[in-house]
């Protein structure tokens, strides 16, 4: 009764927008706030209200606030809720830029089931965190463990894409491109024809192939014009 009466108040949320919705996200969280702290004592209650409110407070954009219930969610009641709110206060706490935190928090999540969307998406924040701290043979390694335990299809691709931009930015090209080649190959894990063509518009789209083009373009003219350099400053001479 509790859970269905912070349910309703979860409800009026539904079509505010601006200060309206920021008012309703406010108290609805704070009604499952309420729920998880009256009923403590009883797991399968205050992990549903902790993960509910987490979701509103990450909504409203209050990260502290969902980054504490995601974590309470996860310890009331990890069975159900474990993974999921140890991925979503991984979230948290990287968006309030504590990344070494969330590196681990992600850790732990991927940890949990391993074979799981969840933890192909942690494993794979991980390695982004690596890379955007510029620890790229980190996040290059990470990558390739995330590729090698990606499902077939769509995670392949996403993977594969991630771990070529790595290369990108690390300069090697060719392995970059063998990254590429390697997603293209999902284009055969599946044979139906509708899977099939979602799996190419995908691999079609991957960015890595447009910030390999544009490197690559970068390093020839790079070339061309230090030879043109080294042209001149020998005619100068002369």
């Amino acid at each position: 009764a509790a859970l269905a009466s912070a349910k309703d108040v979860a409800g009026r949320c539904k079509g505010l927008r601006a200060a309206e919705r920021t008012q309703a996200l406010e108290q609805a969280a704070g009604a499952y706030d309420k729920v998880a702290a009256d009923f403590a004592t009883e797991p399968a209650v205050a992990g549903a209200a902790a993960i509910a409110a987490a979701e509103l407070w990450r909504q409203h954009g209050s990260f502290p606030l969902a980054e504490k219930d995601y974590v309470l969610a996860a310890e009331t009641d990890g069975p159900r809720f474990g993974q999921r709110a140890l991925l979503g206060a991984a979230d948290m706490q990287r968006r309030q830029k504590r990344n070494e935190e969330a590196m681990v928090t992600y850790g732990k999540a991927a940890a949990l089931d391993a074979g799981t969307p969840r933890a192909q998406e942690a494993r794979l924040w991980q390695a982004r965190l690596l890379q955007t701290s510029g620890r790229l043979d980190e996040a290059v390694a990470s990558f390739q463990s995330a590729l090698e335990s990606a499902r077939p299809g769509r995670p392949v691709i996403d993977a594969a894409n991630y771990l070529a931009l790595a290369f990108v930015q690390k300069g090697d090209f060719d392995a970059a491109e063998r990254a590429i080649a390697h997603a293209e190959q999902a284009l055969g894990a599946d044979e139906d024809p509708i899977v099939a063509e979602r799996l190419k518009k995908a691999i079609e789209s991957m960015s890595a192939r447009k910030a390999l083009q544009r490197a690559r373009d970068k390093a020839t003219r790079a070339a061309k014009d230090a030879v043109g350099l080294e042209a001149a400053q020998k005619r100068n001479a002369g």
